[in-house]
Protein backbone atom coordinates (compact mmCIF):
# COMPACT_ATOMS: atom_id res chain seq x y z
CA UNK A 1 0.00 0.00 0.00
CA UNK A 2 2.65 2.51 0.98
CA UNK A 3 4.35 1.77 -2.17
CA UNK A 4 1.97 2.56 -4.82
CA UNK A 5 1.39 5.58 -2.67
CA UNK A 6 5.00 6.97 -3.30
CA UNK A 7 4.59 5.40 -6.91
CA UNK A 8 1.68 7.33 -7.56
CA UNK A 9 2.73 10.61 -5.89
CA UNK A 10 5.72 10.96 -8.07
CA UNK A 11 3.90 10.96 -11.43
CA UNK A 12 4.12 14.66 -12.63
CA UNK A 13 1.00 15.01 -14.43
CA UNK A 14 1.10 18.54 -16.07
CA UNK A 15 -1.88 20.68 -16.03
CA UNK A 16 -1.24 22.83 -19.17
CA UNK A 17 1.57 23.05 -22.44
CA UNK A 18 2.55 25.60 -24.76
CA UNK A 19 3.71 26.52 -27.81
CA UNK A 20 3.56 28.20 -31.81
CA UNK A 21 2.35 26.95 -34.74
CA UNK A 22 3.41 28.54 -37.98
CA UNK A 23 0.78 30.02 -40.43
CA UNK A 24 0.51 28.55 -43.66
CA UNK A 25 -1.42 30.73 -45.23
CA UNK A 26 -3.05 34.21 -45.11
CA UNK A 27 -5.45 33.96 -42.07
CA UNK A 28 -9.15 34.96 -42.47
CA UNK A 29 -12.62 33.91 -40.50
CA UNK A 30 -15.83 33.58 -42.67
CA UNK A 31 -19.05 33.98 -41.35
CA UNK A 32 -21.78 31.41 -42.27
CA UNK A 33 -23.51 33.95 -45.01
CA UNK A 34 -20.05 34.17 -46.12
CA UNK A 35 -19.23 37.86 -45.15
CA UNK A 36 -14.91 37.82 -44.42
CA UNK A 37 -12.80 38.95 -42.09
CA UNK A 38 -8.85 38.89 -42.55
CA UNK A 39 -6.00 38.97 -40.40
CA UNK A 40 -4.29 41.37 -42.16
CA UNK A 41 -7.18 43.98 -42.61
CA UNK A 42 -6.89 47.59 -40.49
CA UNK A 43 -9.91 46.57 -39.73
CA UNK A 44 -9.82 43.04 -38.25
CA UNK A 45 -10.34 43.86 -34.69
CA UNK A 46 -13.52 46.41 -35.57
CA UNK A 47 -15.20 43.92 -37.82
CA UNK A 48 -15.15 41.10 -35.05
CA UNK A 49 -16.62 43.54 -32.54
CA UNK A 50 -19.06 44.42 -35.24
CA UNK A 51 -20.30 40.91 -35.12
CA UNK A 52 -20.10 39.78 -31.88
CA UNK A 53 -21.59 40.27 -28.64
CA UNK A 54 -20.53 40.44 -24.59
CA UNK A 55 -19.15 37.22 -23.60
CA UNK A 56 -20.81 35.44 -21.31
CA UNK A 57 -19.82 32.99 -18.58
CA UNK A 58 -21.62 29.98 -17.16
CA UNK A 59 -22.01 29.76 -12.94
CA UNK A 60 -24.00 27.16 -11.28
CA UNK A 61 -25.63 26.00 -14.49
CA UNK A 62 -26.71 29.46 -15.21
CA UNK A 63 -25.19 31.85 -18.04
CA UNK A 64 -24.27 34.97 -16.85
CA UNK A 65 -23.19 38.42 -17.90
CA UNK A 66 -21.29 40.45 -15.52
CA UNK A 67 -18.54 42.63 -16.72
CA UNK A 68 -16.63 43.17 -13.14
CA UNK A 69 -16.44 39.08 -13.47
CA UNK A 70 -15.52 39.09 -17.68
CA UNK A 71 -15.39 41.46 -19.79
CA UNK A 72 -14.91 40.49 -23.67
CA UNK A 73 -16.45 40.55 -26.94
CA UNK A 74 -16.96 37.09 -28.44
CA UNK A 75 -17.94 36.67 -32.27
CA UNK A 76 -21.65 36.01 -32.35
CA UNK A 77 -21.27 33.25 -34.81
CA UNK A 78 -19.06 31.22 -32.38
CA UNK A 79 -17.83 27.96 -33.71
CA UNK A 80 -20.16 28.03 -36.52
CA UNK A 81 -17.47 30.58 -38.54
CA UNK A 82 -14.43 28.90 -40.59
CA UNK A 83 -11.10 29.66 -39.40
CA UNK A 84 -8.61 29.45 -42.25
CA UNK A 85 -4.66 30.06 -42.95
CA UNK A 86 -3.09 27.32 -40.72
CA UNK A 87 -3.53 23.73 -39.30
CA UNK A 88 -5.29 23.20 -35.59
CA UNK A 89 -4.27 19.43 -35.85
CA UNK A 90 -0.78 20.21 -36.46
CA UNK A 91 -0.49 21.05 -32.51
CA UNK A 92 -2.38 18.34 -31.51
CA UNK A 93 0.16 15.40 -30.86
CA UNK A 94 2.20 17.48 -28.82
CA UNK A 95 -1.20 18.70 -27.16
CA UNK A 96 -1.86 14.61 -26.59
CA UNK A 97 1.61 14.16 -25.17
CA UNK A 98 0.93 15.82 -22.16
CA UNK A 99 -3.10 16.01 -21.62
CA UNK A 100 -3.87 12.79 -23.33
CA UNK A 101 -1.18 10.37 -23.56
CA UNK A 102 -3.08 7.50 -24.63
CA UNK A 103 -6.11 8.74 -26.45
CA UNK A 104 -6.28 10.79 -29.72
CA UNK A 105 -8.28 14.50 -29.22
CA UNK A 106 -10.43 16.31 -31.08
CA UNK A 107 -10.02 19.90 -30.93
CA UNK A 108 -13.30 22.14 -32.59
CA UNK A 109 -13.50 25.96 -32.70
CA UNK A 110 -16.07 27.39 -29.81
CA UNK A 111 -15.72 31.05 -29.83
CA UNK A 112 -13.36 33.87 -31.57
CA UNK A 113 -12.99 36.40 -28.38
CA UNK A 114 -11.73 40.02 -28.56
CA UNK A 115 -10.48 41.48 -25.06
CA UNK A 116 -10.27 45.25 -25.46
CA UNK A 117 -8.47 47.58 -22.96
CA UNK A 118 -9.61 47.13 -18.92
CA UNK A 119 -10.90 43.45 -21.23
CA UNK A 120 -9.97 40.45 -18.37
CA UNK A 121 -11.53 37.24 -17.25
CA UNK A 122 -11.63 36.76 -13.09
CA UNK A 123 -10.23 33.36 -12.26
CA UNK A 124 -12.34 30.42 -13.02
CA UNK A 125 -12.51 26.81 -14.32
CA UNK A 126 -14.46 25.95 -17.72
CA UNK A 127 -18.02 24.78 -17.30
CA UNK A 128 -17.95 21.10 -18.64
CA UNK A 129 -20.93 20.29 -20.85
CA UNK A 130 -19.50 16.80 -22.02
CA UNK A 131 -18.29 13.53 -20.30
CA UNK A 132 -15.69 13.46 -23.12
CA UNK A 133 -14.25 16.80 -22.84
CA UNK A 134 -10.29 17.26 -21.61
CA UNK A 135 -9.91 20.65 -21.88
CA UNK A 136 -9.37 24.05 -24.24
CA UNK A 137 -7.00 24.95 -26.61
CA UNK A 138 -6.54 28.73 -27.07
CA UNK A 139 -4.29 30.22 -29.83
CA UNK A 140 -3.44 34.16 -29.84
CA UNK A 141 -3.52 36.37 -32.71
CA UNK A 142 -0.62 38.47 -33.26
CA UNK A 143 -2.09 41.79 -32.67
CA UNK A 144 -0.52 44.03 -30.81
CA UNK A 145 -1.47 44.93 -27.26
CA UNK A 146 -0.17 44.83 -23.44
CA UNK A 147 -0.89 43.16 -20.47
CA UNK A 148 -3.62 40.54 -20.78
CA UNK A 149 -1.64 37.52 -19.45
CA UNK A 150 -3.17 33.89 -19.57
CA UNK A 151 -2.74 32.70 -15.89
CA UNK A 152 -3.10 28.92 -15.70
CA UNK A 153 -2.65 27.77 -11.79
CA UNK A 154 1.04 28.62 -11.13
CA UNK A 155 1.84 28.85 -15.00
CA UNK A 156 2.02 32.86 -16.32
CA UNK A 157 1.42 33.07 -20.52
CA UNK A 158 2.20 36.43 -21.49
CA UNK A 159 1.51 37.41 -25.40
CA UNK A 160 1.73 40.91 -25.52
CA UNK A 161 4.90 42.79 -26.45
CA UNK A 162 6.49 41.94 -30.20
CA UNK A 163 4.45 39.91 -31.84
CA UNK A 164 5.19 37.47 -34.64
CA UNK A 165 3.36 37.90 -38.19
CA UNK A 166 4.50 34.03 -39.23
CA UNK A 167 3.85 32.57 -35.96
CA UNK A 168 0.63 31.97 -33.41
CA UNK A 169 0.87 31.16 -29.96
CA UNK A 170 -0.99 28.87 -27.98
CA UNK A 171 -1.83 27.30 -24.75
CA UNK A 172 -3.16 24.11 -23.77
CA UNK A 173 -4.59 23.04 -20.61
CA UNK A 174 -7.62 20.67 -18.72
CA UNK A 175 -10.71 22.15 -18.35
CA UNK A 176 -10.30 21.83 -14.54
CA UNK A 177 -6.83 23.66 -13.76
CA UNK A 178 -7.99 27.28 -12.22
CA UNK A 179 -7.22 29.88 -15.02
CA UNK A 180 -7.64 34.19 -15.45
CA UNK A 181 -6.91 36.34 -18.10
CA UNK A 182 -5.38 39.84 -16.43
CA UNK A 183 -7.16 43.24 -17.76
CA UNK A 184 -5.68 44.15 -21.25
CA UNK A 185 -3.82 47.52 -20.59
CA UNK A 186 -4.03 48.85 -24.31
CA UNK A 187 -4.73 47.22 -28.01
CA UNK A 188 -6.63 44.48 -28.22
CA UNK A 189 -5.85 40.42 -27.32
CA UNK A 190 -7.60 38.26 -29.83
CA UNK A 191 -8.11 34.58 -29.63
CA UNK A 192 -9.17 31.41 -31.26
CA UNK A 193 -10.50 29.19 -28.69
CA UNK A 194 -10.70 25.21 -29.02
CA UNK A 195 -12.40 22.42 -27.27
CA UNK A 196 -10.60 19.49 -26.94
CA UNK A 197 -12.53 16.22 -26.31
CA UNK A 198 -11.51 12.30 -26.54
CA UNK A 199 -12.46 10.51 -29.82
CA UNK A 200 -12.25 6.58 -29.86
CA UNK A 201 -8.22 6.22 -31.79
CA UNK A 202 -6.12 4.86 -29.33
CA UNK A 203 -2.59 6.60 -29.22
CA UNK A 204 0.45 4.83 -28.00
CA UNK A 205 3.20 7.04 -26.25
CA UNK A 206 6.34 4.85 -24.87
CA UNK A 207 7.46 7.76 -22.74
CA UNK A 208 4.39 7.95 -20.38
CA UNK A 209 4.30 4.21 -20.49
CA UNK A 210 7.96 4.85 -18.35
CA UNK A 211 6.65 6.75 -16.16
CA UNK A 212 4.11 4.66 -15.04
CA UNK A 213 6.72 1.77 -14.30
CA UNK A 214 6.77 2.49 -10.70
CA UNK A 215 3.19 2.25 -10.13
CA UNK A 216 2.88 -0.77 -12.49
CA UNK A 217 5.08 -2.59 -10.13
CA UNK A 218 4.05 -1.60 -6.95
CA UNK A 219 -0.11 -2.72 -8.66
CA UNK A 220 1.39 -6.44 -9.10
CA UNK A 221 2.88 -6.32 -5.89
CA UNK A 222 -0.11 -4.77 -3.41
CA UNK A 223 -1.88 -6.55 -0.65
CA UNK A 224 -4.94 -5.61 -0.61
CA UNK A 225 -6.39 -4.45 2.90
CA UNK A 226 -8.63 -6.57 5.43
CA UNK A 227 -11.51 -4.61 3.88
CA UNK A 228 -10.62 -5.33 0.79
CA UNK A 229 -10.83 -1.66 -0.96
CA UNK A 230 -8.60 1.14 -1.87
CA UNK A 231 -9.67 4.35 -2.17
CA UNK A 232 -7.10 6.51 -4.85
CA UNK A 233 -9.00 10.34 -4.69
CA UNK A 234 -8.13 11.60 -8.68
CA UNK A 235 -6.03 14.49 -9.67
CA UNK A 236 -8.65 15.52 -12.26
CA UNK A 237 -12.12 16.63 -11.58
CA UNK A 238 -14.82 14.32 -13.90
CA UNK A 239 -18.50 14.76 -14.34
CA UNK A 240 -20.21 12.24 -12.05
CA UNK A 241 -23.28 11.52 -14.29
CA UNK A 242 -26.67 11.76 -11.96
CA UNK A 243 -26.95 8.12 -11.88
CA UNK A 244 -26.40 4.82 -10.35
CA UNK A 245 -22.73 4.31 -9.06
CA UNK A 246 -20.11 3.23 -9.64
CA UNK A 247 -18.76 4.76 -12.77
CA UNK A 248 -16.45 3.38 -15.13
CA UNK A 249 -13.55 4.03 -16.25
CA UNK A 250 -14.18 5.76 -19.55
CA UNK A 251 -15.02 8.88 -17.16
CA UNK A 252 -11.94 9.50 -15.77
CA UNK A 253 -9.11 11.82 -17.69
CA UNK A 254 -5.49 12.32 -18.01
CA UNK A 255 -3.06 10.57 -15.51
CA UNK A 256 -6.16 8.80 -13.60
CA UNK A 257 -7.06 6.81 -16.70
CA UNK A 258 -3.73 5.85 -16.83
CA UNK A 259 -3.51 4.71 -13.24
CA UNK A 260 -6.70 2.85 -13.77
CA UNK A 261 -5.70 0.50 -16.88
CA UNK A 262 -2.26 0.19 -14.98
CA UNK A 263 -4.33 -1.39 -11.77
CA UNK A 264 -6.88 -3.26 -14.14
CA UNK A 265 -3.54 -4.69 -15.86
CA UNK A 266 -1.92 -5.72 -13.20
CA UNK A 267 -5.54 -7.77 -12.15
CA UNK A 268 -7.21 -5.30 -9.63
CA UNK A 269 -11.07 -4.64 -10.34
CA UNK A 270 -11.26 -1.24 -10.73
CA UNK A 271 -14.45 1.11 -10.25
CA UNK A 272 -15.13 5.44 -10.28
CA UNK A 273 -16.80 6.31 -7.01
CA UNK A 274 -17.92 10.37 -5.88
CA UNK A 275 -17.17 10.77 -2.66
CA UNK A 276 -17.58 13.46 0.04
CA UNK A 277 -15.01 14.62 2.57
CA UNK A 278 -14.75 17.13 4.85
CA UNK A 279 -12.72 18.22 7.95
CA UNK A 280 -12.12 21.00 10.68
CA UNK A 281 -11.28 24.00 9.61
CA UNK A 282 -9.56 27.04 10.77
CA UNK A 283 -11.33 30.23 8.73
CA UNK A 284 -8.91 33.46 8.88
CA UNK A 285 -10.15 36.70 8.27
CA UNK A 286 -8.48 36.79 4.89
CA UNK A 287 -8.43 33.12 4.48
CA UNK A 288 -9.15 31.89 1.07
CA UNK A 289 -10.94 27.87 0.27
CA UNK A 290 -8.45 26.60 -1.44
CA UNK A 291 -8.19 23.56 -3.65
CA UNK A 292 -5.43 21.37 -1.18
CA UNK A 293 -7.40 21.63 1.94
CA UNK A 294 -7.57 18.35 2.69
CA UNK A 295 -3.51 18.14 2.27
CA UNK A 296 -3.47 20.03 5.91
CA UNK A 297 -3.08 18.06 9.63
CA UNK A 298 -6.44 17.14 10.72
CA UNK A 299 -9.34 15.23 11.54
CA UNK A 300 -10.62 13.60 8.21
CA UNK A 301 -14.27 12.31 7.23
CA UNK A 302 -14.71 10.60 3.47
CA UNK A 303 -17.76 8.86 2.85
CA UNK A 304 -18.61 7.24 -1.06
CA UNK A 305 -21.83 8.92 -2.87
CA UNK A 306 -24.31 6.58 -3.59
CA UNK A 307 -24.60 9.01 -6.52
CA UNK A 308 -24.03 12.52 -6.88
CA UNK A 309 -25.13 15.34 -5.98
CA UNK A 310 -27.31 17.46 -7.75
CA UNK A 311 -27.95 21.01 -7.39
CA UNK A 312 -31.11 21.26 -6.28
CA UNK A 313 -30.06 19.41 -4.16
CA UNK A 314 -27.35 21.27 -2.99
CA UNK A 315 -28.95 24.50 -3.03
CA UNK A 316 -31.80 23.01 -0.51
CA UNK A 317 -29.42 21.59 1.77
CA UNK A 318 -29.78 23.16 5.18
CA UNK A 319 -26.86 24.56 6.97
CA UNK A 320 -25.72 21.81 9.89
CA UNK A 321 -25.20 18.91 7.95
CA UNK A 322 -23.47 15.71 9.37
CA UNK A 323 -23.04 11.51 8.58
CA UNK A 324 -24.55 10.50 11.37
CA UNK A 325 -28.44 8.95 10.65
CA UNK A 326 -31.54 12.05 11.48
CA UNK A 327 -32.10 10.24 14.65
CA UNK A 328 -29.05 10.60 16.61
CA UNK A 329 -28.77 14.59 15.52
CA UNK A 330 -31.84 15.73 16.84
CA UNK A 331 -34.37 15.13 19.60
CA UNK A 332 -34.92 15.75 23.09
CA UNK A 333 -31.43 14.79 24.11
CA UNK A 334 -30.09 18.12 23.51
CA UNK A 335 -29.41 18.06 20.11
CA UNK A 336 -30.30 20.25 16.55
CA UNK A 337 -34.01 20.56 15.97
CA UNK A 338 -35.07 18.68 12.86
CA UNK A 339 -35.78 21.56 10.54
CA UNK A 340 -32.07 23.15 11.59
CA UNK A 341 -30.11 20.02 11.05
CA UNK A 342 -29.85 17.64 8.13
CA UNK A 343 -28.16 14.14 8.04
CA UNK A 344 -26.23 13.27 4.66
CA UNK A 345 -26.78 9.22 5.37
CA UNK A 346 -29.30 9.04 2.73
CA UNK A 347 -26.80 10.04 0.08
CA UNK A 348 -24.09 7.84 1.35
CA UNK A 349 -22.96 4.32 -0.24
CA UNK A 350 -23.16 1.49 2.17
CA UNK A 351 -20.69 0.68 4.24
CA UNK A 352 -17.29 2.76 5.00
CA UNK A 353 -13.65 2.97 3.96
CA UNK A 354 -10.93 3.12 6.88
CA UNK A 355 -9.07 6.00 6.35
CA UNK A 356 -6.24 4.28 6.14
CA UNK A 357 -7.28 3.25 2.90
CA UNK A 358 -7.41 6.61 0.94
CA UNK A 359 -4.47 7.48 -1.20
CA UNK A 360 -4.90 11.32 -0.81
CA UNK A 361 -2.47 12.71 -3.30
CA UNK A 362 -0.37 16.06 -3.24
CA UNK A 363 -2.59 16.98 -6.80
CA UNK A 364 -5.50 15.81 -5.73
CA UNK A 365 -8.37 17.38 -6.88
CA UNK A 366 -11.66 18.69 -4.60
CA UNK A 367 -14.05 21.36 -5.10
CA UNK A 368 -15.72 23.14 -1.98
CA UNK A 369 -19.40 22.20 -1.59
CA UNK A 370 -19.63 24.16 1.34
CA UNK A 371 -17.29 25.84 3.94
CA UNK A 372 -17.35 24.00 7.15
CA UNK A 373 -16.48 23.77 10.59
CA UNK A 374 -17.01 20.33 12.87
CA UNK A 375 -18.60 20.46 16.15
CA UNK A 376 -17.28 19.33 19.37
CA UNK A 377 -18.62 15.48 19.40
CA UNK A 378 -16.83 15.43 16.09
CA UNK A 379 -19.80 14.82 13.43
CA UNK A 380 -21.85 17.78 13.34
CA UNK A 381 -21.12 20.18 10.41
CA UNK A 382 -22.03 23.66 10.07
CA UNK A 383 -21.68 25.17 6.76
CA UNK A 384 -22.08 28.85 6.90
CA UNK A 385 -24.53 30.26 3.54
CA UNK A 386 -22.14 32.96 2.82
CA UNK A 387 -19.52 30.45 1.58
CA UNK A 388 -21.47 28.07 -0.96
CA UNK A 389 -19.96 26.85 -4.23
CA UNK A 390 -20.34 22.93 -5.44
CA UNK A 391 -18.80 19.81 -6.96
CA UNK A 392 -17.43 17.07 -5.48
CA UNK A 393 -14.75 14.81 -5.05
CA UNK A 394 -14.37 11.97 -6.99
CA UNK A 395 -12.09 8.88 -6.64
CA UNK A 396 -12.01 5.18 -7.25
Amino acid sequence: MERLRRALEALDEPSSCEGTLALAERLAIMLPDGDLGALDDPRFVDWIVEHGEPAPYGQGGETLRDSDVRHAIRLAARGAARVSGFDVHEVLDEIEASLSPRTHLAATLLDVLVYPPGGHFVRHKDTPYSADLVGTLIIGLPIAHTGGEFQVEDRVVDWSGNIDRERLPWVAFFGDADHEIRPVTSGARVTLVYSLALTDQPRVDPRWTTRLAGVRSAARQVEMPPEGMIMIACTRHVIGLDGPQPLGVDALRGTDRDVADTLLAAGLRVAVRTCIVARSVDWGPEQRVAPSWFRNDGEIWFARLSRPLVQEELDGMLDVLSFEPQSQIWGDGGGYDESEAQSLAPYLASGTVPTANWIMRRTAAATFMRAVEFSDDGFVVTAPSTRTSTSWLHSK
